[in-house]
């Protein structure tokens, strides 16, 4: 059975890998389970009213309900919607706001968020809490054992509204079937050696990424088996590689360079079940990898991509000395540009631009940023990068202003809209400062109001009250004035002296 919409994967899955177990982790599941759970999640979100274009948003940590819950939502028709599950108030009201969804998936860590904004969101008519909270319905409450009513789907039917963060705050990038199936697909080949029918794969990157996303869609269309973590711990991970014989992960790679900085306790785990340790949604940091390969023979290969094209855009083949290369598109094409939209020669440094069967089809609810960023069918990535002749890329820069916190995305322009609501803030920009592994450390340039005096500690507290906490002020520097007719120029200058 060749799936043409993400809906039809789970039947799939159970007809050709039947009892094999699914989740590992937290849970023990079977690849039959999991269609006869999403199954019964569809029914009740049908009996409820929830059908075909309906956003359905996914406000949980990594668990079975949530992959439950997905593939409900889609076998019903509808749009789904991860939200991080450590998003806030303001965050969480904003992006469900902006898709207007219907109903929502929550639990008990986020169930306090929701109970401070649905009063807010009108549009949002069911609350479904997988441990059950009073003025939800529960979960286990919802699920029918009848199927789920027939729906009409076509590969080009949007499947979920993936939110990223940009420049100007979140946008959410309309994928469909077909786009997220195309990626799979290319996953999935051989040549590739990214995915193994055999591989048993930790999930231990928030279901809230498109490159999650990615990695579930491929373990059921492969038929691997998924350890599903909720969090980060280093022992616990280990421990799973180990004793559940993990062969692949995704992580970014501050998150390998805190494996290196323990060197005595990698030792104490046999990896060797371990192919790679894919780094995903930060800079390829080549003597982090080195020393991760020298403690324990695992290599760590790069990638390249973003949710406006499905996730993945670039891999090397496994198990090639890429040295941190980024390889081949995976079945796009790309090019590089100057900044009159001419193509460069190889070797030279220009924007990206892709163009291919995964590229979204647009952003939700923003006819203006979609024109901007597509044209002529070719997705303007804002990446500045630079293609070799066999057309291997390397990134060399950010057009865009965005910064990248531990994999986490951040935008200026969010951050900076909660400073200005300090009583003492005139004005301020917030910039990523370089730092370990290849990451960034938000800082903030202040100038404050005439009159008024606040400390830098006092703003820090301010925005971590008020926003997920990876988007902390690490830094705060107070200046006379900020030159908005000179912006670039000033944070460049800025950054470079504190790095010294």
């Amino acid at each position: 059975m060749e799936v043409q919409t993400l809906s039809q994967l789970p039947k799939r899955a159970a007809e050709e890998f039947k009892d094999k177990p699914f989740l590992l982790y937290p849970s023990l599941s079977t690849f039959k389970q999991l269609d006869e759970e999403s199954d019964r999640v569809a029914s009740g979100l049908a009996e409820l009213g929830v059908g075909k274009g309906d956003r359905v948003a996914l406000y949980l940590w990594n668990r079975p309900e949530f992959v439950y819950a997905l593939f409900g939502i889609l076998k019903v028709g509808g749009v789904a919607v991860p939200v991080n599950p450590a998003f806030r108030e303001r965050e969480v009201r904003a992006l469900l706001s902006d898709c207007g969804a219907k109903a929502l998936f929550l639990e008990e860590a986020t169930w306090p968020v929701v109970q401070n904004v649905k009063e807010e969101l009108p549009g949002l008519q069911h609350l479904i809490c997988a441990s059950g909270e009073s003025g939800t319905v529960k979960l286990e409450d919802l699920r029918r054992p009848s199927p789920p009513p027939p729906v009409s789907l076509s590969p080009d039917d949007l499947a979920v509204v993936m939110y990223a963060a940009r420049e100007k705050g979140y946008l959410g990038a309309m994928l469909t079937h077909h786009n997220l199936l195309s990626v799979v697909r290319r996953l999935a080949s051989p040549e590739l050696s990214f995915s193994k029918p055999e591989d048993r794969v930790s999930l231990i990157h928030l279901m809230y990424s498109v490159f999650s996303l990615d990695e579930l869609l491929l373990s059921l269309y492969q038929g691997n088996s998924v350890v599903l973590e909720k969090s980060f711990d280093i022992e616990v991970f280990l421990s799973h590689v180990e004793q559940l014989w993990v062969s692949k992960v995704l992580l970014p790679m501050s998150s390998i360079m805190l494996l290196t900085d323990l060197p005595n306790v990698l030792v104490k785990y046999d990896l060797s079940s371990l192919r790679f340790i894919c780094n995903v949604e930060e800079p390829y940091n080549r003597e982090v990898a080195e020393e991760f390969r020298s403690l324990t023979g695992v290599p760590v290969i790069n990638s390249y991509g973003l949710a406006e094209a499905s996730g993945f855009v670039n891999l090397p083949k496994v198990g090639e000395a890429s040295s941190g290369s980024l390889g081949p598109p995976l079945g796009v094409e790309e090019k590089v540009v100057d900044e009159l939209g001419r193509e460069v020669e190889p070797g030279k440094a220009g924007e990206l631009l892709v163009r291919g069967p995964q590229v979204m089809k647009g952003y939700w609810n923003r006819p203006e940023e979609t024109a901007r960023v597509l044209r002529d069918g070719w997705l303007h990535t804002g990446d500045l990068a630079t293609v070799d002749t066999a057309g291997n890329l390397e990134l060399v820069g950010r057009k865009k202003r965005i910064i990248k916190f531990r994999g986490f995305g951040i935008s200026p322009e969010e951050v900076e809209g909660v400073l200005k609501e300090h009583e003492a803030v005139q004005d301020c920009v917030v910039a990523g400062k370089p730092g370990l592994a290849g990451g960034e450390i938000p800082v903030a340039f202040v100038a404050l109001k005439q009159g008024m005096k606040t400390t830098a500690g006092e703003l820090m507290r301010w925005v971590e009250e008020r926003l997920a906490p990876f988007k902390r002020i690490r830094e705060v520097e107070f200046v006379p004035l900020i030159p908005r007719d000179r912006l670039q120029e000033f944070i460049q200058r800025m950054i470079s002296k504190r790095r010294r």
